[in-house]
């Protein structure tokens, strides 16, 4: 560990921000979660240790939350607002001699994806190899945890927008990689790449999964593209139209060939951690619970 490094972690309130935040908590790292919530500070200090306000809509709130900062381990939400959100983040790091930033991001295999938000990740790692600080960039496939949101089961029914076998990886191996990355710092992991990508199953393999791990039965719906879409930008949904647009397009060049490496094991996880990855067998067993209550039962 480099024990002079002083640590922000952001999206803690989310699924894998939080995994990152628990993992650098056993580690006994040095780091502070960021919150534009003020009314979250005081819990999340309590439950993390510390806390910071940033507004990543508000440039003005980065210098007093990067003030003695020397990593950030860099997600976005779920709106197209990500990109002027990292780029004037970048910006502020910058401007604040920030030595490292752990940049979550997609699995963009190719530089010719044109599916929207693997093109904005694509930008944003652009943007950030330019500024100059030192960088690592994370890049898992379908992460797990989705199998907890609603727009993929529902009711014992797996809902696939492709019928094409994709990767997967675990939440937990993402984060305990980037605890490691943001630990050991950049002078063993400035200018690398790292690919989340263990378990590559077809709809109907993941039901079978789901079944084994659960003792509930599961079954595969192989839906339209547009109906990721559709679900997502319902009332109440976490995405915007134009990341929602994102999915479609994601699943519909999965289904069409554009996007075939989507269905590839290319997994750093036993470089960074000297173990395998979660397998979805693995990871569901752990979910069981969570997972009959995204059932329904």
């Amino acid at each position: 560990m480099n024990s002079s490094s002083n640590l922000l972690v952001l999206g803690a309130t989310g699924q894998v921000g939080k995994l990152v935040a628990k993992t650098l908590k056993r580690r006994g790292a040095s780091f502070s979660v960021g919150s534009r919530r003020r009314a979250n500070l005081e819990e999340l200090a309590n439950h993390f240790g510390s806390s910071r306000f940033i507004d990543l809509d508000d440039p003005r709130t980065f210098d007093e939350a990067l003030k003695d900062i020397t990593g950030i381990f860099l997600l976005t939400g779920y709106t197209v607002d990500m990109l002027v959100q990292s780029k004037s983040l970048v910006d502020a790091a910058k401007r604040n001699g920030i030595k490292h930033i752990v940049h979550l991001g997609a699995f963009t295999r190719d530089h010719d994806a044109y599916a929207t938000v693997f093109a904005w990740h694509q930008m944003i790692e652009a943007y950030i190899r330019d500024s100059g600080v030192a960088w690592t960039n994370l890049h898992p496939n379908i992460i797990m945890q989705s199998f907890l949101a609603q727009w993929s089961v529902k009711g014992a029914i797996y809902n696939a927008y492709t019928s094409k076998a994709v990767g997967f990886t675990a939440g937990e191996d993402v984060a305990e990689a980037a605890a490691v990355i943001l630990t050991e710092g950049p002078e063993k992991h400035n200018g690398k790449d790292y690919w989340f990508s263990g378990d590559v199953l077809a709809p109907d393999q993941v039901a079978e999964t789901l079944t084994a791990a659960t003792g509930r039965k599961f079954t595969a719906a192989v839906r339209k593209a547009e109906g990721f879409q559709n679900y997502a930008i319902q009332p109440g949904s976490a995405y915007e139209n134009a990341y929602a647009k994102g999915g479609f397009e994601l699943f519909e060049q999965v289904e069409d060939g554009r996007m075939a490496y989507i269905g590839s094991v290319i997994d750093d996880t036993t470089k960074l951690l000297n173990r395998e990855p979660l397998l979805l067998r693995d990871w569901a067993k752990l979910h069981a619970n969570e997972l009959l209550e995204a059932a329904g039962g």
